[in-house]
Formats: structure tokens, C-alpha cells, sequence
């Protein structure tokens, strides 16, 4: 017996129908989707339908058992390929599937790193808009104070009149009879500055431009903190509630010294921007209101490195690294005296705490005591080997610390007739900041730690403590009242206070 076979596949149909159109079997559903694509057979290409085909009735062929499903060790094999391929399957559907996660969770960082670009960009540019809107304002009272101010060339400069020179002199005169008198019951022993420890770290300035440069620490107000940084700004802080207060915004290029008047809402300001500022608060009951720029210093043309207040309260003086320095009246902003006879730039400079006498420290390393009336050199002391780039008086008025790039800590006695340097201290790198505080018992060292020291002796100082909690160079540092807390900026972005525990 012929087997029948289908004229499409050549295969036994399973389900044959037959054409007597075109005298041909076929398989019924490869025909019929033929036909319902083309509409004609596929072998003669005649035109054809579906009811042009006739199921033939044949006996339904059994399929036979492949070779290797006809024993129990075939079946066997059959069983452990088809595992192996869904073990196969399953193992590349979780390498897809880990795959998917990895660039799920890539996808889901991108995206909360762009949202955090985003963020930083929304407050610089919040940042630049509030710096627009201040310096218009400034612009707005430049242009006032620029049309009300006197036209010429050194007209502006007041000179030291004999109404302020005896105001000076009568200050003088007052501040040295009670200097020798003043007590100090609630002075920290140097048992308890051995215990100071840090109990607050603040990072108060941007982190674009990181690094804190200079503070100040009101002399009635242990809370009110001033602080200068890379960044530009001022900063105003709260330490009593551990959060910015103000943000004077005005310089242009870093900060290098900040100060607080001592009786007024008034904050000092020297930049690398060649100026000086003084912001003024518009709520004298209350130092935490908005502040100003109600004067500006363009006196300089390069760094202002240094100010200093005079005891009077009413003036400050600022030097530069353009050879110059100058004392301003604080109530009009005008330049009292504008002293340019130094042969080298000035990198500290302040006034003695009698205020007639101010000590220089300039790029000869060499450090000068002037005669304020006279503007005039009367004291040289040489014996630093490297620039000395800041210095402090005690405020008894007996003695002068001046320090050195290279480390170098020298303390002067200025009760001799020749000041005489009576000793000498090692700072552990460069120093960038000596401050005694206000009795003059303890000296603090800004290096790469803070080191404090005390007078042992009237004319020898011990170690004190060493704080090591700044993780870059210390700039700038200054001493609560009684030296019962101290205040630390350094290039870490951190302010650190430290009180005694």
C-alpha cells in the first residue's frame, strides 16, 4: 500500500484533505493558510478556495517513539536534557535579571546625583541673587556717599587733628592707671584650660571654596561669633544656638581678618579684594538682625591684610601688602591718615591696648612699633628668620607676640625702654594666628593644632594643652571671657569650640 503523502510538506498528513481541482493531497492546515494568504495552490498556482478541498477518510498515523524514549535509560537521558536546558533557561533569566538591577540602581544614582547637582545649583544661584541685590544696594549708597563726599584728590583726609590726638592721649592716660589695678577673680586656674575639650564643630562656610580664614569672639558675648572665609563671606554665629545668624555678603575674594566692635552692633572686615568693610546692624537691641555695608575702604590697592579697632571705639586702622597703612574715622568712614613711607608690605598690624602705639609686622621680618601721633618707627625687633604674618599684644600692654611662617613664636617685653625678646616658642608648622587672652595669662597658638600656653613665671610660659581636633591648618582663633572657652577656624571648614569640660 502507496502511503500518502501531502504535495506541500512531502510529509503523511496527519489530517489530509483532497482538491479534484488539482488532483492533489494536502495537509488541511498548511493548505488552509495558504489559501487564506495567496488564495491559490501552492503547487500549481491554480486559484482555489476552501471549498474546493474534501477530507479523506484514512486510518490517523501514530507517531513512533523516538529511539532513545523505547528503554528506561533513554527516557532517562531525555528527562536530564530537558532539566539542563530549564536550568540553562532559568540561570541566564537571573543574569538578565542582576543585570537589570545593577543599571536599575546606576540609573537610581545618577538620578539623586543630578537632583543634588541641582539642588547645589538652586542655592548658588539663590546665593548670587542675594549678592546682586546686596551689591546694588551698596552701589545705590556708593553713588550717595560718592556725590555728598568732597571732589579732589587728598581732600578726603582728615589728618590727625589736635581735638583727636587729645582724645587719644586723655584715652591713654585713663586705660594705663586702671590697667594695673584690674583683678581677675574669675579667671580660669590653668588646671581647668588643661581640660578644655571641643563641644561643638560647625562648618559654617561653603564647601565650593572650602576654608575658614579668620574670627573674632565678642569681648562681652561669648556667643557672638564673626567669622571670614575663602568663600568671601562673613559669617555671624549663634553659639548659643548653634545656627547662622547673618551672612554679610559683599567682598569678592577671601577674607582675611574679621573683627567686633566691642560696645557697638558693628563687624569689621579685611578681603584679598584690596577693601575694608564696616556692616552696621540695623536693630541696635538686637545683634542678630539684618547688618550693612555702611562704609567701604578703597584706600589700598592690593590685600588688605590686617584692622585693628582703637580703644576709643571710634577709630580702626587697616594695612595692606601695597606698603601702606591707614587710620579711618569710624562714624564718617573717612581716612584720618594715610601712611605710605614703608618700604615693604604689611602682614599684620594692631594697635597697642593704650592705643598710641601700634606694632607692625611686614614682608622683611622684621617687626616695628609706631608712634601714632607721629606715624613714625620707634621700636625695632628683628630675630625672626621667616615672614611674620601676625601678632597680638596682651592686654595689660606688657607684652607683644609675634610668630613666623617657619614657626617661630617670640614674646616681647615692652616695659623695657628696647623691647627684649624673653623667649622663644616652637609652633608645631606654620603659625597663623597668636592670641593672648584678655587678662594676658594665656597665650593660644594657631599652627597645624592649637597650642596654648601659660605664664609659668612673670616672664616664662609653660605648656598649657594641645587641642588636635581640626583635620587641616588652624587660621585663626580667640578666647571667651575668662578663658573659659576658645574659639578655632581652620582650612577643614570647621569652627570648634572648646569649653572647659
Amino acid at each position: 500500500m502507496s502511503t500518502i503523502v501531502c504535495a506541500v510538506s512531502g510529509q503523511p498528513p496527519e489530517e489530509p484533505v483532497f482538491s479534484p481541482k488539482t488532483g492533489h493531497v494536502y495537509e488541511k492546515r498548511l493548505i488552509m493558510k495558504l489559501v487564506e494568504s495567496s488564495g491559490a495552490c501552492p503547487v500549481t498556482k491554480e486559484e482555489i478556495t476552501k471549498d474546493d478541498f474534501v477530507d479523506m477518510k484514512v486510518n490517523k498515523a501514530v507517531r513512533p517513539r523516538p529511539a532513545t524514549a523505547t528503554s528506561i535509560p533513554g527516557m532517562l537521558t531525555l528527562l536530564q536534557s530537558e532539566w539542563d536546558a530549564l536550568m540553562a533557561e532559568t540561570y541566564e533569566l537571573k543574569t538578565h535579571l542582576d543585570t537589570t538591577r545593577k543599571q536599575l540602581s546606576h540609573a537610581l544614582y545618577q538620578h539623586d546625583a543630578a537632583c543634588r547637582v541641582v539642588a547645589r545649583l538652586l542655592r548658588e544661584r539663590d546665593t548670587a541673587r542675594a549678592q546682586v541685590t546686596q551689591l546694588q544696594d551698596q552701589l545705590a549708597n556708593s553713588r550717595i556717599v560718592t556725590d555728598a563726599a568732597p571732589q579732589g584728590g587728598d581732600e578726603g583726609e582728615m589728618g590727625l587733628t589736635p581735638e583727636i590726638l587729645q582724645r587719644m592721649t586723655e584715652c591713654m592716660k585713663a586705660l594705663s592707671k586702671t590697667r594695673k589695678k584690674r583683678e581677675f577673680p574669675d579667671l580660669a586656674p590653668v588646671a581647668e584650660v588643661q581640660k578644655l575639650a571641643c563641644v561643638g564643630s560647625h562648618p559654617t562656610h561653603q564647601s565650593t571654596a572650602p576654608g575658614i580664614t579668620c574670627i573674632d569672639v565678642h569681648k562681652s558675648d561669648d556667643h557672638r561669633i564673626v567669622t571670614g572665609g575663602v568663600d568671601s563671606q562673613v559669617i555671624l554665629f549663634d553659639a548659643q544656638k548653634d545656627k547662622l545668624a547673618q551672612k554679610l555678603l559683599g567682598h569678592t575674594k577671601k577674607i582675611t581678618q574679621v573683627a567686633l566692635h566691642p560696645h557697638r552692633n558693628i563687624v569689621f572686615s579685611a578681603s584679598a579684594d584690596a577693601t575694608a568693610r564696616v556692616w552696621a546692624c540695623s536693630n541696635d537691641a538686637d545683634w542678630r538682625a539684618s547688618y550693612t555695608c555702611v562704609h567701604q575702604v578703597r584706600k589700598h590697592k592690593a590685600e588688605v591684610t590686617d584692622l585693628s579697632l582703637h580703644p576709643l571705639g571710634d577709630y580702626f586702622l587697616t594695612a595692606s601688602r601695597d606698603k601702606t597703612w591707614a587710620l579711618h574715622d569710624l562714624a564718617t568712614g573717612r581716612v584720618v591718615r594715610h601712611v605710605d613711607s614703608h618700604e615693604h608690605g604689611f602682614g599684620a598690624m594692631k594697635f597697642h591696648p593704650d592705643g598710641l602705639l601700634v606694632a607692625s609686622a611686614s614682608e622683611d621680618k622684621v617687626v616695628n612699633v609706631w608712634d601714632v601721633k607721629e606715624q613714625k618707627i620707634v621700636a625695632t625687633l628683628p630675630g625672626h628668620e621667616a615672614d611674620v604674618e601676625t601678632l597680638c599684644f596682651s592686654e595689660n600692654g606688657y607684652y607683644l607676640a609675634t610668630a613666623s611662617k617657619d614657626g617661630a613664636v617670640k614674646l616681647w617685653d615692652l616695659r623695657k625702654a628696647k623691647p627684649l625678646n624673653f623667649q622663644s616658642l616652637e609652633g608645631d608648622g606654620p603659625v597663623n594666628a597668636v592670641r593672648f587672652d584678655g587678662t594676658g595669662q594665656y597665650l593660644a597658638v594657631a599652627a597645624n593644632s592649637v597650642q596654648v600656653f601659660n605664664f609659668a613665671t612673670k616672664s616664662s610660659l609653660a605648656a598649657t594643652c594641645e587641642l588636635k581636633d581640626h583635620q587641616g591648618p588652624v587660621m585663626g582663633l580667640c578666647w571667651g571671657q575668662h578663658a573659659r572657652s576658645l574659639a578655632s577656624v581652620s582650612m577643614d571648614r570647621a569652627m570648634k569650640i572648646y569649653n572647659i569640660k
